[in-house]
């Protein structure tokens, strides 16, 4: 799949890689950094969102608290008058005794009203069931219709404050109430149940103000909604009226979540008493200014993108325009015609390019002409060549005559020299072939060293260490005889004991590896360098074999010679195998 994308990429023309180019380069950054800027912003929207709202409910549970604790110390002031619980306690025979009782009660509740204009109304439900009932102020507990069902679950609040739901009161009016037993003195001898009102319109003023935009709950421990703005949902399941469950385990949190349809974030606190303060912002109209401004970008990316565009269509048909060209002047070359030449517009790299193609041109024109008065010389050369092709014709029946006088003449050894000279020349020459094989040239080197022990006798002798699956392998030739010769010429003469020429043929790393390595006298550096860069003093012979080797198969390969003074030298020759 890659390489076919690679392949159709390859294929378009330059105007629909600069394009290609354009989105990659461009739209796609945009792309990354417009979802990337719109997700930090709505994170850190959500964020600062939720500090905003995790403070306000904070403040807005001070507040109620804070008023609550008020209350708080109302009731205890009521629980710890002991003049209270006298006239509470008290057995009444007749009714003149309890005027008193009731001036007092009217005074002492009358008063705390006025001092604190938000509480509702204070009454004490009495288990003293001969001071009579005002209906306001005393009540009697055991009277179900006047006492509420919450009463009766005081039992276990040891003397401290029970808060209660939303009930209504005789006005028709929505309170919360504050409850507590009377029991002062005597835990075990309650006198009375004390229950201070207030209306939910005053717990709604703590909250109104920062409603705009959000929906803010108070509810009890139990869940139960005690004020919000729609009256309607009081007194009903937090749950229920979201449709969902919030998991308020903690003293404070946050959620986002689906509500009523709306995805949604939620924050909650939890007050001392329990009751917890719970504020709700659709995520949508949080985020409304932020995806208006991110309309905003897309839209000015989305021009910019096409003011790209634009200019890069024009761009992109100026360069092509320039490359094509180009091209024109590439097929005119590919026809052979070396007239044109291409108008050079600048000096960008369309222009050194044009500047190059010229400067090809112009040398492509010239070599072509060199290259056909060199290939007249070589055809010229090769009618010489076989024009004296007679001559070693001519070499080898001279050289056969000779033979046979000398066995006429009894004389073997003259018979057996001219033989191996005319066969190191049949085969060195090889009819005017450059190649011969591995194993011939092997063949060569025997027929020239028993042509030298005809001159040298026993001064030197040669072992050989071949690979025969070598001998089919092509060659150039004549490559060990230069070697075998200066070994022979600069070794023999400075020595008494013979001296012992190695040959090596083996095959090394897909090479096939010529050696020759003597224990003569070695060569020293300063001759070596005149042998190996041909020096008119020092022959040809080794610069030759080495400039050969490397204008047919590379300056990878060639010759390598280690010589130590006293102990050899040894030569070694690489070709491709």
């Amino acid at each position: 799949m890659i390489n076919r994308l690679k392949a159709l990429f390859y294929n378009l023309p330059m105007m629909g890689k600069l394009l290609i180019l354009l989105i990659l380069c461009s739209l796609l950054p945009l792309m990354v950094i417009s979802v990337y800027s719109f997700t930090s912003a709505k994170n850190q929207l959500l964020e600062q969102t939720y500090d905003n709202m995790n403070h306000m409910n904070q403040q807005i549970n001070n507040n109620i608290s804070s008023q609550l604790d008020s209350f708080h110390q109302i009731s205890g002031m009521l629980y710890t008058n002991a003049t209270l619980k006298a006239y509470l306690t008290r057995e009444y025979n007749q009714d003149i005794d309890f005027v008193e009782a009731y001036s007092y009660i009217n005074d002492l509740f009358f008063g705390l009203m006025a001092a604190n204009s938000n509480v509702d109304g204070i009454t004490v439900y009495v288990f003293n069931n001969t001071i009579p009932t005002d209906g306001v102020f005393v009540k009697y507990l055991f009277d179900t219709k006047a006492s509420p069902e919450w009463v009766r679950k005081l039992d276990q609040s040891y003397g401290n404050v029970v808060y209660t739901g939303i009930t209504l009161n005789d006005r028709k009016e929505r309170v919360f109430s504050l409850a507590r037993i009377m029991n002062f003195s005597s835990l075990n001898y309650p006198y009375g149940v004390l229950t201070i009102s207030v209306k939910e319109d005053y717990l709604y003023s703590m909250i109104r103000q920062e409603s705009e935009g959000k929906s803010i709950y108070v509810v009890d421990e139990k869940g139960d909604i005690l004020s919000t703005r729609d009256k309607n949902l009081i007194s009903g399941k937090l749950s229920e009226v979201l449709g969902v469950a919030i998991p308020m385990e903690d003293a404070a949190g946050r959620l986002v979540m689906d509500i009523q349809g709306k995805r949604s974030l939620v924050v909650f606190n939890r007050m001392d008493q329990g009751w917890r303060t719970v504020s709700i912002v659709p995520v949508n109209d949080i985020l409304r200014e932020t995806r208006r401004s991110a309309s905003r970008i897309l839209m000015m990316a989305g021009l910019s993108f096409l003011l790209a565009l634009i200019l890069i269509v024009f761009i992109a048909k100026y360069l092509t325009g320039r490359i094509r060209n180009l091209t024109g002047q590439v097929a005119l070359i590919e026809r052979e015609d070396f007239s044109g030449k291409i108008e050079i517009k600048g000096n960008d790299e369309i222009g050194q390019l044009s500047h190059a193609f010229n400067r090809m041109t112009d040398q492509l024109n010239r070599l072509i002409n060199e290259l056909y008065k060199k290939e007249i010389t070589r055809r010229d050369a090769e009618l010489y060549a076989l024009q004296s092709q007679i001559n070693p014709h001519f070499l080898y029946n001279t050289l056969s005559v000779i033979s046979s006088l000398a066995i006429r003449k009894g004389d073997g050894e003259i018979s057996g020299i001219i033989n191996h000279l005319s066969a190191f020349y049949k085969t060195s020459l090889n009819k005017g072939m450059r190649y011969i094989t591995v194993g011939n040239e092997l063949d060569i080197t025997r027929h020239y060293l028993a042509i030298q022990h005809m001159r040298f006798r026993d001064h030197f002798r040669e072992s050989y260490e071949v690979d025969e699956t070598l001998f089919p392998c092509r060659t150039l030739k004549l490559v060990l005889q230069p070697f075998i010769e200066n070994a022979i010429n600069h070794a023999v003469c400075e020595r008494e004991e013979p001296l012992h020429i190695i040959i090596r043929v083996f095959c090394e790393e897909n090479r096939i590896c010529y050696e020759v390595e003597d224990d003569g006298a070695g060569i020293e550096e300063e001759k070596m360098e005149r042998l190996v860069t041909g020096q008119p003093e020092a022959g040809y012979g080794i610069y030759n074999v080495n400039e050969r080797i490397q204008l047919a198969y590379g300056r990878d390969y060639g010759v390598s010679i280690r010589s130590f003074l006293g102990k050899g030298t040894k030569v070694k020759i690489t070709i491709p195998l």
